[in-house]
C-alpha cells in the first residue's frame, strides 16, 4: 500500500465501480470502505453498506470481529444459519468456512475487523499463544457490540501514532476475552491429508495443477479427496486454490503492482478472472481496492 497518510490512516470510501454486467444496475450505490493502520501489521478494518449482496463460501486467513449497524443479514456457518442483526457480534475462526447474504429491503451496514492470528496472540496477555476461540459465530451481546463498533470508528480515524492504534486493538482483544466464552475448538473433520493438501496449496497455488495431482498428492482417490478436503475446509480444492490467489492478488495490489500482471502472477488466465474472483470474495473491483 502507498506510503500516504491519507489512504493509510483514513477511511476511503467510494462506490463500487462494477465491471461485470450483472453488478451494474443493482450494486452500483454500494459502499465498502477499507482501513489498513500503520502500526498493527495485517489488520483491516471494513466499513460497508451493500443491499441484495450474497457472498458465496469462503474462508479468511484471520479471525472476523464485527458487527451490524443496519440492516440484517444470513450467515450460514457451521452447518447452521444465523440472522445476524443490530446488537449482535459476529465471531469468526481462522479458516472457518460461511457464506453470507443481506436481508429484506433496508440496507445491511457493518464494521468488522479482518484480524491476524499473530495480532491476537500478541495482546492475548495471559491466554498466551493459544488462538482464542468462540462458542458460537453469533453473539447476542449489545455491550460488545457497541463496544467493537466503537474501537472500529475510533481506529478508523486514529492518527498516525504507535501507542493510539495498539491501544485500541488491546482493548478489542481485552472485550473478546472479557465477554467471550474461549472454548477449545474441535479439531476440523478430515484427518491430516487435507490439511497437508491444503498448506500445500497455500503455497502452490499459482502453480497448474489437477484434482487428481491433489488426491495421489493425499495418497487418495479423486472421489475419496475431494469429500475430505471439503469435510476439513469447507471449500472445494478449487474454490480454496482461488481463494487463495486473491488473497495473494489483494497483498500485490496494495503494493502497487499492475493488476493486469498481478492476475498473471498469482495464476489466473487474465485480469478480467481475476476480477470476477475478486468481486465474489472481497465484495469490490481489484481496481476499487487498491484505491482504497
Amino acid at each position: 500500500m502507498a506510503a500516504d497518510a491519507d489512504l493509510r490512516d483514513r477511511v476511503a470510501a467510494g462506490y463500487l465501480g462494477a465491471t461485470g454486467d450483472d453488478m451494474e444496475s443493482t450494486r452500483c450505490h454500494d459502499y465498502a470502505a477499507f482501513v489498513r493502520p500503520r502500526f498493527l501489521d495485517g489488520v483491516e478494518l471494513v466499513t460497508v453498506s451493500y443491499r441484495d449482496r450474497a457472498f458465496p463460501v469462503h474462508t479468511h486467513d484471520g479471525y472476523v470481529v464485527g458487527t451490524v449497524t443496519a440492516g440484517a443479514e444470513a450467515l450460514n456457518v457451521g452447518g447452521g444459519t444465523h440472522t445476524v442483526s443490530p446488537g449482535q457480534v459476529l465471531l469468526l475462526h481462522p479458516h472457518e468456512p460461511h457464506s453470507n447474504r443481506s436481508l429484506g429491503c433496508e440496507a445491511l451496514r457493518y464494521r468488522v475487523f479482518y484480524l491476524p492470528v499473530a495480532a491476537i496472540a500478541a495482546y492475548a496477555g495471559e491466554c498466551g499463544d493459544a488462538p482464542l476461540t468462540f462458542a458460537s459465530p453469533v453473539l447476542s451481546d449489545p455491550v460488545l457490540a457497541d463496544t467493537i463498533a466503537g474501537l472500529h470508528a475510533r481506529l478508523s480515524r486514529a492518527p498516525d501514532d504507535r501507542l493510539a492504534q495498539q491501544s485500541a486493538l488491546a482493548a478489542l482483544v481485552d472485550a473478546l476475552i472479557g465477554r467471550t466464552g474461549s472454548e477449545a475448538a474441535p479439531p476440523p473433520p478430515g484427518g491430516d491429508a487435507a490439511r497437508d493438501v491444503r498448506d500445500w496449496i497455500d503455497e502452490h497455488f499459482a502453480e497448474d495443477f489437477g484434482l487428481a495431482d491433489l488426491a495421489a498428492r493425499a495418497g487418495l482417490s479423486v472421489f475419496r479427496f475431494s469429500h475430505v478436503f471439503k469435510a476439513s475446509t469447507g471449500l472445494s480444492p478449487m474454490a480454496y486454490r482461488n481463494q487463495c490467489r486473491v488473497n495473494a492478488a489483494r497483498r500485490r495490489l496494495l503494493a502497487g503492482e499492475p493488476i493486469a500482471q498481478v492476475a498473471l502472477d498469482v495464476g489466473f488466465a487474465d485480469q478480467s478472472h481475476l476480477t470476477r474472483w475478486f468481486q465474489r470474495v472481497v465484495g469490490v473491483s481489484p481496481q476499487r481496492y487498491r484505491q482504497q
